[in-house]
C-alpha cells in the first residue's frame, strides 16, 4: 500500500470513530431539558451521580457526599422528583421536590432549583449546594443536632421512681469578677453544706488561672435540695454565677448510683467512636443501667437538621447555623427494675460504714429479685464492684465446697481433724492466726472456718464436683442479662484444687454471685437472680440465659442445702459471726470469708460475709478489709438492723 493510501485510510478510521462517538453521545446525553432534569433527579434520589449530564461528575458526587454526610443513618433520602422546569434570571432551572425521612418514617419535604445549561445539542446539569437545599450557601452542608424528648424513668418495686429528670443548679465563677477571698469562701461554703463534697480551693484557683479571657470556669453541679442548703453562704459572692438546668438524677444523692448509672451530653470522642450513631447535643447513658438501656430510655432519638456554613437566609443575610427542619421529639420508655427503695436505702447506709471500698447485694430467694445493690468508696465515686467486680471469695466459698462434700457423703457430724497446717503437693496451707481445733465435727470446722479441714477433705471431691456445686448454687449463671460478672470455678491440678476448697486458687466471684449462692441455700433450689423486668432485655439485645454457652445447672440437692443452712446458722450462734446473734427478727444464717490476694508478705485480704435472714439473702465485700468478722460482719449487722 502506498504512503498516500495509508494516509487516507487513517483519515477514514478517524471519521468512523468520530461518527461512532457522536452516535454514542446521542444515546448518553439528553437532547431535551426535561430528560436532563429527570436524569438528574434519578441520580440524586439514588445518591449516585452516574449520568453524563453532570459537569465534572466526580466533583459533583464529592459535593453531594460532603453536603449530606452528617445525616448519616438518622435521616434517609426517600425521593427526588421533577416538579417543573422554568426560566429564572435568564437561566433554565428544574424545580426538584425532595423527600427525606427519619427512622420513624416522619418526612421532611422541600423544593430546590437545579440549574440546567444547553451546550450545542445537549443539556447539562450543574450541581451546587443551593441545588440540594435553597438555604445552603457555597461551602455549606447539612448538620444534625439532637432533638430529644424526655428521658424515661428507671422504676423500682411497686413502680417507685428511682431515677428521673430533676432540677439542678450549675455553679461557675467568672475570673474577671472574683475578689481575693471569693474562691476560699465558695469552696468552704460548698464543702460545709454538702456531705461528701470535697472540693479543693487550690485546684479551683489553678483552673481560674488557666482560663482564657472571660471564660466561665465550672465549679460543681448541685441537686436543687443541696443548692438550697448552701445558697445563703454562697449566693452573693462576687463573680459566682448560677444557672438552673435539668438532669437525670437518682431519687436521693448516692442512691444505687453505680448500678443505676449516669447520664451526660455526648462528647466529641463519643460521636467519633459511634461512627455517626451518636450526634452532637445528644444526651446518652454513660454507665450502669442508663448505658445498657440507653436506646429504651432515650427514645427514638429525634433530630433537628441545620444548614451549616455560609447559609443564606430569606433576607439575604448570612448565618453560621440555620434550622431547616426539626423532627418530632419522642419521649423514652421507662425501665422496670426489682430494686426496693427501703432495702436499697438500708444497703446504701450500711455500705457507707465500711472503712474501705464496700459492696453489698441483697436478693429475695423466693423469686430471685435483686432488692439492693450498694457500692461505696470513701475516696469518691464508686464503680459497680457489686455486680462487676471479680475477687477471690475466700472462705465464703466453703458454702459451695461444703455442699460438694455433703453431696459426696460427708455428714455434718463426721469428725474431720483441724490441725494448724496441712501440706498438699508441696504447698503448705494454714488456718487464720494459726488456729488449731483438733478432732471436731465437720459442722464445727465450717462454723469456725477451718482451712486445713477443708483442704485435707479435697480428696473427697473432684474439681468437677466443686464446679457443679457452684453451678447448683447459681454462682456461674448470675449475669442478670446485663453483663454482670459471675463466678469462675475451673477444675485444675491437685494444689489448685486444694486451694479452691477454701475459695482461693483460681476461683473468682462477684458479690452478686456470692449473694446468689446464699439465696440458693435459703431457697433450697437454684436461684436465678433478676434485676430488670419486662421486655427491656429483649429490646436491648442482651442475653437473659446466664453465662454464655452454659447448660442448665444440675439440680440442687434440697437435703444438702438444708445441711449447709443449718451449719450457716451455727456460724452465727457459735462460730466466726457471733456478732450477728443479737440482730432482731428471724434467725440470721451466714458465713464469713477472708480472701488473700496480691504478692505482699503477709498477703493482703478482702473481707466477705454471705448469709440470709428469712426471705432476704445478702453478700458483703469490703476490699482490703482484713478478716471477714472484723470488716464485713459489721456492715451486714448494720444492713439487717436497718431493714428490721
Amino acid at each position: 500500500m502506498s504512503k498516500k493510501s495509508r494516509v487516507w485510510l487513517a483519515v477514514a478510521l478517524i471519521l468512523v470513530l468520530l461518527a461512532g462517538a457522536g452516535v454514542f453521545a446521542l444515546f448518553r446525553l439528553p437532547m431535551t431539558k426535561s430528560s436532563a432534569a429527570e436524569a438528574a433527579a434519578h441520580d440524586l434520589a439514588e445518591e449516585q451521580l452516574r449520568s453524563d449530564i453532570w459537569h465534572e461528575k466526580d466533583l459533583a458526587q464529592g459535593l453531594f457526599d460532603r453536603v449530606t454526610k452528617a445525616l448519616g443513618t438518622r435521616v434517609a433520602l426517600r425521593s427526588v422528583t421533577v416538579d417543573d422546569i422554568t426560566e429564572a434570571d435568564g437561566r433554565d432551572v428544574a424545580t426538584l421536590d425532595w423527600t427525606w425521612a427519619n427512622n420513624d418514617g416522619e418526612s421532611w419535604e422541600y423544593s430546590s432549583q437545579l440549574p440546567l445549561e444547553k451546550n450545542g445539542l445537549f443539556w447539562w446539569a450543574d450541581l451546587t449546594e443551593k441545588a440540594i437545599h435553597p438555604k445552603l450557601g457555597k461551602g455549606g452542608r447539612f448538620a444534625l443536632r439532637a432533638n430529644q424528648g424526655r428521658r424515661g424513668n428507671i422504676l423500682g418495686a411497686d413502680d417507685e421512681v428511682l431515677m428521673e429528670e430533676g432540677e439542678v443548679v450549675d455553679i461557675g465563677v467568672h475570673p474577671n469578677r472574683l475578689e481575693p477571698d471569693t474562691i476560699g469562701r465558695l469552696v468552704s461554703g460548698l464543702n460545709d453544706g454538702v456531705d461528701a463534697l470535697d472540693l479543693d480551693a487550690d485546684d479551683l484557683e489553678k483552673s481560674v488561672d488557666d482560663a482564657e479571657g472571660n471564660q466561665l470556669v465550672p465549679v460543681v453541679t448541685l441537686r436543687e435540695d443541696d443548692y438550697k442548703s448552701v445558697k445563703d453562704a454562697i449566693h452573693d459572692l462576687p463573680g459566682v454565677l448560677f444557672t438552673e438546668d435539668t438532669q437525670t438524677l437518682t431519687r436521693s444523692r448516692g442512691f444505687a448510683q453505680a448500678t443505676l448509672g449516669s447520664v451526660g451530653q455526648a462528647s466529641a470522642d463519643d460521636i467519633e467512636k459511634s461512627q455517626a450513631a451518636i450526634i452532637p447535643g445528644e444526651i446518652i447513658g454513660r454507665t450502669g443501667l442508663q448505658k445498657t438501656f440507653n436506646n429504651r430510655l432515650s427514645g427514638p432519638g429525634g433530630v433537628e437538621v441545620f444548614a451549616k456554613g455560609d447559609a443564606s437566609d430569606d433576607r439575604g443575610g448570612t448565618t453560621k447555623l440555620t434550622s431547616l427542619h426539626a423532627f418530632t421529639a419522642e419521649d423514652g420508655e421507662n425501665l422496670e427494675t426489682t430494686l426496693d427503695v427501703r432495702i436499697q436505702e438500708a444497703a446504701d447506709k450500711a455500705a457507707a460504714i465500711g472503712r474501705k471500698p464496700t459492696a453489698l447485694v441483697a436478693i429475695r430467694p423466693s423469686d430471685g429479685h435483686v432488692l439492693a445493690v450498694a457500692n461505696y468508696d470513701p475516696e469518691g465515686a464508686a464503680w459497680d464492684r457489686a455486680l462487676s467486680g471479680q475477687y477471690a471469695p475466700g472462705s465464703v466459698f466453703k458454702i459451695a465446697s461444703g455442699l460438694a462434700l455433703l453431696e459426696s457423703g460427708v455428714k455434718p457430724d463426721d469428725t474431720i481433724d483441724c490441725p494448724q497446717t496441712v501440706t498438699v503437693g508441696g504447698k503448705r496451707f494454714k488456718n487464720a492466726e494459726d488456729e488449731v481445733l483438733g478432732d471436731v465435727s465437720f459442722a464445727d470446722d465450717f462454723a469456725h472456718s477451718c482451712n486445713t479441714a477443708f483442704v485435707s477433705s479435697g480428696d473427697e471431691v473432684t474439681g468437677d464436683d466443686l464446679t457443679a456445686a457452684a453451678e447448683q448454687l447459681g454462682m456461674t449463671a448470675a449475669t442478670l442479662g446485663i453483663g454482670a460478672k459471675t463466678a469462675s470455678v475451673p477444675a485444675d491440678d491437685e494444689v489448685t484444687h486444694a486451694a479452691q476448697m477454701i475459695g482461693q486458687g483460681k476461683v473468682q466471684a462477684s458479690p452478686l454471685s456470692v449473694a446468689t449462692m446464699a439465696a440458693s441455700v435459703q431457697a433450697g433450689e437454684t436461684v436465678d437472680p433478676q434485676l430488670v423486668l419486662g421486655d427491656a432485655l429483649d429490646d436491648a439485645g442482651v442475653d437473659e440465659s446466664g453465662a454464655e454457652g452454659a447448660d442448665d445447672p444440675p439440680a440442687l440437692d434440697g437435703q444438702a442445702a438444708k445441711g449447709i443452712s443449718e451449719m450457716m446458722r451455727a456460724v452465727v450462734t457459735e462460730g466466726t459471726a457471733t456478732d450477728l446473734k443479737d440482730v432482731p427478727g428471724d434467725p440470721v444464717h451466714g458465713k464469713t470469708g477472708t480472701a488473700e490476694y496480691g504478692n505482699d508478705s503477709p498477703p493482703r485480704t478482702h473481707s466477705w460475709f454471705a448469709g440470709f435472714q428469712g426471705d432476704l439473702a445478702v453478700a458483703v465485700l469490703v476490699e482490703d478489709g482484713g478478716f471477714g468478722a472484723e470488716a464485713a460482719v459489721p456492715v451486714a449487722h448494720e444492713f439487717f438492723d436497718n431493714v428490721n
